[in-house]
């Protein structure tokens, strides 16, 4: 019988509940140009906003959000989240970030196999999306790695760098996953 990684550990990462420690650390590898830019927020954010986004976030059953850290050392990396979960459909949104001392390791291809074997696993879901812009090749990458789709493109959905760039929708169903 092949043994499975616990619900929110993968191979490389390891998913858990934000503590009051992990704001500032968290708030300073968002703050990053590059890092914000792929998740199209302005910029910076005091520590104050990102406090108020994950009250908010708690208060709505429709949103569980994880901080991602390294099996290894602890330390938190970055944050993934599930929006708009809907129970009668069993769906939901996938948003996930990583700071940028982290990139090209494979933890963010953890993180996002991880969050899904969790929702479909354990939370009964069927389908998870997500959208990524064009010139994030490095997410889109990491998406498929995991088995999504491209599903549709909104033409010049975002404004970044002076001009307009593509937005892709990228879908995966329970059975699509590669675990």
């Amino acid at each position: 019988m092949k043994e499975h990684a616990p619900a929110l550990q993968g191979t490389l990462v390891r998913l858990r509940a934000h503590e009051p420690g992990d704001i500032p650390l968290l708030n300073d590898l968002i703050n990053d140009p590059d890092v914000g830019q792929g998740l199209g927020m302005a910029m910076p954010q005091a520590i104050a906003g990102y406090q108020a986004f994950l009250d908010e976030s708690e208060k709505d059953p429709s949103r569980a959000i994880y901080v991602i850290e390294r099996i290894e050392g602890s330390v938190p990396i970055g944050s993934c989240s599930f929006f708009t979960i809907r129970e009668r459909t069993r769906t939901a949104v996938l948003g996930i970030w990583l700071g940028k001392p982290y990139w090209d390791g494979g933890l963010g291809t953890d993180a996002v196999r991880t969050i899904c074997r969790f929702g479909f696993d354990h939370m009964n879901l069927q389908r998870i999306e997500l959208t990524v812009f064009e010139p994030n090749a490095r997410a889109k990458r990491a998406y498929e790695k995991v088995g999504f789709v491209v599903e549709g493109t909104s033409r010049r959905s975002e404004y970044m760098d002076g001009h307009y760039v593509d937005s892709h929708v990228m879908g995966l169903l329970a059975e699509e996953l590669v675990r």
